[in-house]
């Protein structure tokens, strides 16, 4: 019989850097305001000897007091300590000293810091490991709590990002407006795809948030892709997340835009028109397998796993940021359907779940340095008033989307709100104790607008920081779900 071989396993080391401890403590104690240059990259946990944790503290409460700590005034408090003492003040206090360097103090506190985030994320593999042997829990609320925890660790470390001075932003922005106007280019951002949209809001800026919100059935979905098909042909790959339709479904939308086919035809290649179900025509097959064959020239990457949350999302759009091709764009459908983390759906409280949503998409955009455009709910309350055009406080569920978007566009449609206050009959309904003249000369002008309104739809700019709100013209194809500008026409090119 072979030999069975065994192995030791090999001893993890913990990351940890006891000069760079000793570095921070040592320069603060020398030069009190070396303190002002470590104090947003290290806390005192961050320390990974509990002797220099307690000295941290120390010297911090010390400074954060209004008091001068040096090595003498810091010295009772060494010899009172319970966790430092007298023998630890001789031994330990002049190697900490010799070791400062002030001017290294903050690359030492960034080296105490990732030495931290790696410990963390070493002991969370571990018990991230341990859970996923043991646990009966399903393995996608497993992998979502693990990229919380990694998102929130990210989050802990986002302090040590310098501040920037009001020149040195000034001469940035200045760079961006003299490209600019060196190309007769006037978007500040990616281009919509759709002119009238870049005349109001000047193109979707990188690092911002953009709110597409609509009732159901106005055709926000539609919209967004519409935007993210133009967008992806004129400035580079967008990645757009669907929380209700599968990858293939969408295509068939895009699809069904550029052969002018109805959605049910693309999907099913049957035509029941007649009331008698029958297949298309070879023709319209070949045009729809042409259509096909040009998604190839569309930089878009779907993401239709449902329910997911911003940080899995996240980590998806990190992905393609890095690769070759890039991200220019993401696309959001809808902000309903994402989760927030578990400690907010355990709360039970919808608004908290959607402004922490909402917050970690802003923040998303800010990361990558691209737009996110998020699409969401309009409440009942528009449903209410005579004129249902949608204002600011009809967002559903939190007050922080508008907080945190840079720009707020409503979907609205009088046509589906009109088709709506419609009898079985195709009349409009007729009100309690009303005459046969008062309905007779209502109902005309009810059709008359409802005529006026076929095939049309207006983004309205409810908020747009740095510019101006108003609404902006479309066009609308139902059987398709598209959107055209009006200067092109109900005839021109879907893409």
């Amino acid at each position: 019989m072979a030999e069975v071989l065994h192995f030791e396993p090999k001893v993890q080391e913990v990351p940890a850097n006891a000069m760079a401890e000793a570095c921070v403590i040592g320069s603060i104690l020398l030069n009190n305001a070396a303190y002002d240059s470590v104090a947003d990259v290290v806390k005192p946990e961050h320390f990974y000897h509990t002797d220099m944790t307690e000295m941290f503290r120390l010297v911090q409460g010390e400074i954060t007091a209004g008091r001068q700590v040096s090595p003498v005034t810091i010295a009772p408090q060494i010899r009172s300590s319970e966790y430092l003492g007298a023998e630890w003040l001789a031994k330990h206090l002049p190697g900490i000293i010799s070791a400062a360097d002030v001017r290294m103090a903050r690359e030492a506190a960034r080296s105490v810091a990732a030495c931290w985030v790696k410990r963390s994320i070493q002991t969370y593999a571990d018990e991230m490991r341990a859970r996923a042997a043991n646990s009966e829990a399903a393995a996608d609320d497993i992998l979502a709590e693990a990229l919380e925890h990694l998102e929130a660790l990210a989050k802990g470390t986002d302090a040590s990002r310098p501040t920037v001075t009001a020149f040195a932003a000034g001469q940035a922005l200045m760079e961006e407006t003299n490209s600019h106007w060196q190309a007769g280019q006037f978007l500040s951002g990616l281009d919509t795809g759709f002119a009238e949209l870049n005349n109001r809001i000047r193109g979707f800026r990188p690092g911002a948030m953009y709110v597409v919100a609509a009732r159901p059935g106005i055709g926000k979905s539609g919209l967004a892709l519409s935007l993210a098909v133009r967008m992806a042909q004129l400035n580079g790959r967008g990645l757009f997340w669907s929380g209700e339709m599968s990858a293939e479904e969408l295509m068939g939308r895009v699809i069904a835009a550029r052969v002018r086919m109805p959605l049910d035809m693309v999907l099913t290649g049957m035509n029941d028109r007649a009331g008698q179900p029958e297949r298309i025509s070879q023709h319209d097959m070949g045009r729809m397998v042409e259509a096909s064959m040009a998604l190839k020239e569309i930089p878009l990457s779907i993401d239709d796993r449902e329910g997911i949350t911003v940080p899995q999302l996240l980590a998806r759009a990190r992905q393609l940021k890095r690769s070759n091709l890039g991200l220019k764009f993401v696309v959001v459908d809808y902000m309903g359907l994402l989760r927030g983390s578990t400690v907010a759906r355990r709360s039970g409280n919808r608004t908290l779940e959607m402004t922490e949503i909402s917050g970690d998409l802003a923040r998303m955009a800010r990361e990558l340095k691209v737009p996110v455009i998020a699409l969401s709910q309009l409440n009942r309350q528009s449903e209410n008033r005579e004129d249902r055009r949608p204002v600011l406080s009809d967002l559903r569920d939190s007050g922080a989307i508008e907080q945190d978007a840079r720009c707020v566009m409503a979907l609205y449609r009088e046509e589906h709100v009109l088709q709506t206050r419609m009898g079985t009959d195709g009349q409009p309904v007729r009100n309690t104790n009303e005459t046969d003249a008062v309905y007779e000369k209502r109902r005309m002008a009810f059709l008359d607008a409802l005529d006026r309104s076929r095939g049309k739809a207006e983004i309205i700019v409810l908020k747009n920081r740095g510019g101006r709100t108003g609404i902006v013209d479309m066009l609308f194809d139902g059987p398709t779900t598209w959107f055209r500008d009006v200067s092109a026409g109900e005839r021109s090119e879907a893409w």
